[in-house]
């Protein structure tokens, strides 16, 4: 039998036990089979959990061992379980009540033909508080005494059968509604806005989020910018706004993926100005009309961004001015009409469309303003080792992709890597392509560094398994490549006797 001090309640007709249990007593039951998890598996499937994630788990021990450095180690949410078999639980009330509330203070006798419990919600509580039990206990950790007598909410509902026990699983798992992610966000930027590492449990690698949040209010509350008043921030009516807080931070993982947190900080309002000085029909009092500050567009303009301000860098401008001559050719072929909400712009709604406006966007401000079309593809080679060479060059070149070509993106490059890589150079306006036939990718980088007289400001590069591998991506990028935006026109050298792949009437081993 095992005794419990609690609260009796009934809820239309079932009858639930508010109590708890000590970490102690949870092991307990636990190596006793007492607490049993209703899992499903192909030979079982009237199951309805899923097996326990360990990393899950292991999250919440690491929370409770205060390994992340937060403070507030406590675990409010009560576990729930089931005794599935009615009678077999008792309860003796400390006194006798006449009121109508149907509540009572007592003690709680489960007796053991109804166990086991059945867990229904908290399994991943329970195995988090055991694996901090036995990391603690191991270490003879002076924390162990304070994890073994760690108090745990109870919920213990009496005869619910499996069905009806699925029932409340899927109740509790999908129809409660959750916190808003955006609202998430805000607690945590409040709590730990300086405190970068507690939050990795909370934000899975992406502490840029945080600092996307700070650029949302600096926007939303300047008057001077066109997203004054114009996002959706929690707990806000839509009226008058255009994008939800959520959306607008998503928006800018591109934007982190390139640029340090001061860098966005200091010039993405200075680019949305710009935008806004140059689509002044589209933006600020005017958004709702048009869809260049919804979703769609505030995905592509911030797509374009880092190449729009590695181009500032580049050329000595990264004032107001300078973005707004940079944006004027993309003005003039983007203009008020495209963005018309209806119009041509609606077409650009998925992820691989929405690549491809910017791609047109950056085409835009090339020498021509018109995008270079690339090499197709012998058709016998497709479908060949060859061909998925060629198309994983083809990835290489959008200049979307690239990176500010410094010192800092080199050192994260492995020593001893092996690879290909290519150039553009914003006053040349050209492309180079070169590759590492030994495993000196770095090395090679750093060359082209020292180099001055290149001029090479931004790049892409792409790590090979072998040289061999490099030498056909170089190849292939020499050939995709229009000849005369190519700066070293001279084909790319053999390697180990094999000759290019991609060259009329050559043989591939």
């Amino acid at each position: 039998m095992i005794t419990l001090r609690g609260i009796r309640l009934n809820q239309r007709g079932y009858i639930l036990y508010l109590t708890s249990a000590t970490v102690e007593e949870l092991k307990n039951w636990f190596d006793a089979d007492r607490i049993y998890p209703d899992i499903w598996k192909r030979e079982k499937p009237e199951g309805y959990q899923r097996q326990p994630d360990k990393a899950r788990f292991r999250r919440i021990a690491e929370y409770l061992e205060r390994k992340l450095q937060i403070e507030e180690t406590i675990l409010p949410n009560t576990v729930i379980l089931n005794i599935r078999q009615k009678g077999t639980i008792d309860f003796e009330p400390f006194e006798k009540s006449n009121s109508k509330k149907s509540i009572e203070l007592g003690n709680i006798l489960i007796y053991d033909e109804g166990l086991p419990f059945y867990e229904v919600d908290g399994q991943h509580r329970v195995r988090g508080l055991l694996e901090a039990y036995k990391d603690l206990k191991e270490k003879q950790s002076k924390d162990f005494e304070e994890i073994k007598y760690y108090p745990i909410p109870l919920t213990i509902i009496e005869g619910l059968d499996r069905p009806e026990e699925a029932m409340q699983f899927v109740v509790i798992n999908s129809m409660q509604k959750k916190v808003d992610p955006a609202l998430v966000l805000r607690i945590l930027h409040k709590r730990y806005r300086d405190k970068s590492e507690k939050l990795e449990i909370f934000l899975k690698g992406q502490p840029w989020r945080l600092y996307a949040v700070e650029i949302c209010d600096q926007l939303n509350s300047d008057p001077s910018s066109p997203w004054c008043d114009k996002v959706i921030a929690p707990g806000d009516p839509r009226k008058g706004r255009v994008i939800s807080e959520q959306n607008f931070v998503n928006s800018l993982e591109p934007v982190y993926s390139k640029l340090d947190v001061d860098t966005v900080k200091g010039f993405v309002p200075l680019y949305w100005r710009a935008i806004a000085h140059l689509w002044p029909e589209c933006t600020g009092d005017n958004a709702t009309k048009y869809s260049l500050q919804r979703t769609g567009g505030i995905i592509t303009f911030h797509w374009l961004f880092p190449f729009i301000y590695f181009k500032g860098v580049s050329l000595g401008n990264v004032k107001l001015q300078g973005f707004i001559t940079m944006l004027k050719p993309i003005s003039k072929k983007f203009g008020p009409s495209f963005w018309k909400r209806g119009g041509e712009a609606k077409a650009y709604t998925s992820q691989a469309a929405q690549k491809m406006l910017v791609d047109r966007m950056v085409a835009a401000t090339l020498p021509g303003g018109k995008e270079f079309k690339l090499d197709k593809l012998d058709k016998s080679l497709q479908a060949t080792r060859e061909g998925k060479r060629w198309e994983l060059a083809e990835k290489l070149i959008p200049l979307r992709l690239y990176h500010l070509f410094k010192q800092e993106k080199v050192n994260d490059i492995d020593a001893g890597a092996t690879g290909v890589y290519i150039f553009y150079s914003f006053t040349k306006q050209k492309f180079y392509v070169g590759r590492s036939e030994k495993a000196d990718l770095k090395s090679r980088l750093q060359q082209h560094l020292q180099n001055k007289q290149n001029e090479f400001h931004i790049f892409n590069y792409r790590l090979c398994t072998e040289p061999k591998e490099a030498h056909d991506l170089e190849c292939a990028l020499f050939h995709l490549v229009p000849n005369h935006l190519l700066m070293n026109k001279e084909h790319p050298s053999a390697f180990a006797n094999r000759e290019c792949p991609f060259c009329p009437n050559q043989v591939t081993d």
